[in-house]
């Protein structure tokens, strides 16, 4: 891998880290739409295929996150567990 690789690499998990659930399925959706596209060169497919994987890996973050704190709900009230 390039040093320029690695190095936009961090710069895009740094910039995924901050977006929402929905930010980061909106621009997946988006670098789909370029993968999909026969007029990208192959140099780019890569680069926009590893950066989609940096906007998957933050929609999953996010989901667990999610279902943790619904999994401490108490399933009769819908309200916080005491042990949570």
């Amino acid at each position: 891998m390039s040093k320029s690789l690695k190095t936009d690499l961090k710069s895009w998990r740094k910039d995924a880290e901050s977006l929402s659930y929905e930010e980061s399925l909106t621009a997946l959706d988006l670098l789909l739409e370029e993968l999909q596209n026969d007029a990208v060169p192959l140099a780019d497919l890569q680069r926009h295929y590893l950066r989609g994987q940096i906007y998957l890996e933050r929609c999953e973050n996010l989901l667990v996150t999610a279902e943790q704190n619904v999994v401490q709900l108490d399933p009769d009230t819908l309200e916080p567990l005491d042990d949570a």
